[in-house]
């Protein structure tokens, strides 16, 4: 509890998962009861009492940061500090034209045990697809300092590691995340304070919190990120601060395939006639039409006023230019989100936005759709950071390979994957050699898609029926009775889609 801003990051992580029916945040953990989860960021002497205790009836804790001598007895574990002559290893040079960079360090999850269950094999601290800006498999950074997204000490002792810091490919005298099983309790620690909040290794909480040890210990449902009945859920959208009339031809290609294109608009760059005619057609066949801002200027502008007044200006054009039309959403600027933004939309009239770039708003990067940190309840963000572009196309081996490992990541975490690209202008191609190529690398992906899921459908929506789901499903509670160890939803559908929850071993539909 003394870092009040990285509690307010985890509170909502564990919230976009079970719900804020089953969070609750408290001062302190001397009244919690037997068998009850308990999650604590950077515990101190005066806590550890209360979770042994917790421990040893039954319950399970998860525990986010560097640990005191008690705490870490009660971890099984022994840290030392990370040697300061390794951070540059966490670090990386900019990616060139169809090449990845990546850092030296690494989490390397355990191929047994419950490191298996994170589809992020090897979590690499920094990694780019596009110059300095943009990880396409839409996670964030960890550094090797004293801050809440880095890791200061690591396990040079423990009973299980769950994933191991690695240099170079080599395993380190240490580990970054450890379990440690008693036989009426378990403990699992993260060396880093906000855990695993922007990336698919999440997916190790969700299963520690929902399924781990179902017989004996403590377990709690979790929503699902996508909808029931369906083998992935996808959506693409165009960011169009260039020419938007440019994108017919791929708009054309996705409506052949029956697959809706979404676009969100820099009004301040429209130009009547073909622009126009575009964006209409986007809305009648299907797709949506998000706000880009007016000017697709740096953070918004620089200020909540002007981040306001940028939304409303956008948000007014776009309605006036299609009947019916109800602008709902946005797309940031350079996915840039300063901690005003999501006030600032709120109070123009938004249910939302998009977000999620490596280079910028660490906050703003999130393994699960829902309500970010520091923002008004109806807010709600979603991360979307794998850009689909010429340039990022690998010059060796598949060119799509990180897109089809972005596609199985999401897939494999039951959640929502978004992917964008850009139109054209006689300024920039984003590294396409002329529209047949991007035609063809695009027809492709929709092809890998489709062809993957083989046990259930694809769901391809428009991007405002990803956010509307995403909005009704964080308003859905899970409320939870521990003496039965049963549950109830407060609602069973979302966007017209029935939840899916997660439970034990089991995935079932959602019921209220």
């Amino acid at each position: 509890m003394q870092d009040r801003a990285t509690t307010e990051i985890v509170v909502r992580a564990f919230e976009r998962s079970f719900t804020r029916g089953q969070v609750r945040e408290v001062e302190s953990c001397a009244d919690v009861p037997r068998q009850s989860i308990v999650v604590v960021v950077r515990p101190d002497r005066e806590t550890a009492g209360v979770l042994a205790r917790i421990v040893r009836d039954g319950g399970k804790l998860i525990l986010h940061g560097p640990l005191d001598q008690a705490a870490a007895d009660i971890a099984g574990v022994q840290l030392i500090a990370v040697d300061p002559a390794l951070r540059c290893s966490a670090e990386s040079e900019a990616a060139p034209p169809a090449e990845l960079r990546a850092s030296r360090a690494a989490l390397r999850y355990s191929d047994t045990g419950i490191g298996r269950m994170s589809p992020l094999r090897r979590r690499h601290f920094c990694r780019y697809d596009f110059s300095n800006e943009w990880n396409n498999l839409g996670y964030g950074r960890i550094g090797l300092c004293d801050d809440r997204w880095s890791i200061s000490h690591i396990a040079c002792r423990f009973e299980t590691s769950v994933a191991m810091l690695e240099i170079d490919g080599q395993s380190s005298p240490g580990a970054a995340v450890t379990l440690r099983d008693l036989s009426r309790g378990a403990i699992l620690w993260f060396a880093r304070p906000v855990g695993a909040v922007d990336g698919q290794d999440w997916a190790i909480v969700d299963y520690f919190i929902s399924a781990y040890r179902e017989d004996d210990l403590a377990c709690r449902p979790r929503l699902m990120g996508m909808p029931h009945g369906y083998d992935a859920a996808v959506s693409m959208r165009l960011d169009c601060d260039e020419d938007v009339a440019s994108a017919r031809p791929l708009f054309d290609l996705y409506r052949t395939r029956h697959r809706p294109l979404s676009l969100a608009v820099a009004t301040g760059r429209l130009q009547d006639g073909p622009d126009v005619e575009l964006i209409s057609d986007v809305s009648r066949n299907g797709g949506a039409i998000l706000s880009h801002s007016v000017t697709h200027t740096p953070c918004w502008g620089g200020s909540g006023r002007a981040a306001e007044q940028e939304a409303r200006d956008s948000k007014a054009r776009l309605e006036g230019l299609v009947g019916g039309l109800e602008v709902r959403f946005a797309v940031s600027p350079f996915h840039q989100n300063p901690g005003f933004v999501p006030q600032a939309l709120a109070l123009a009239g938004y249910d939302g936005f998009i977000s999620g770039s490596i280079a910028n708003d660490p906050e703003y990067l999130m393994a699960r759709g829902g309500i970010p940190p520091f923002g008004p309840p109806g807010i709600v963000l979603h991360t979307q950071s794998c850009m689909l572009h010429g340039d990022c196309m690998l010059a060796e081996g598949d060119p799509l390979r990180i897109y089809k490992d972005a596609f199985r990541l999401a897939r494999a975490s039951r959640e929502f994957f978004g992917y964008l690209d850009h139109p054209f202008s006689e300024r920039y191609a984003y590294g396409w050699r002329d529209e047949g190529q991007r035609l063809a690398v695009h027809a492709a992906y929709l092809d890998f898609m489709e062809g993957e899921c083989d046990r259930e459908p694809i769901l391809f929506v428009n991007e405002d029926t990803c956010m509307r789901f995403i909005k009704e499903r964080s308003a859905t509670l899970i409320r939870y009775d521990e003496r039965g160890k049963t549950y109830e939803l407060s609602a069973a559908m979302a966007a017209g889609f029935r939840l899916s929850i997660g439970y034990g071993s089991s995935v079932v539909e959602a019921a209220a």
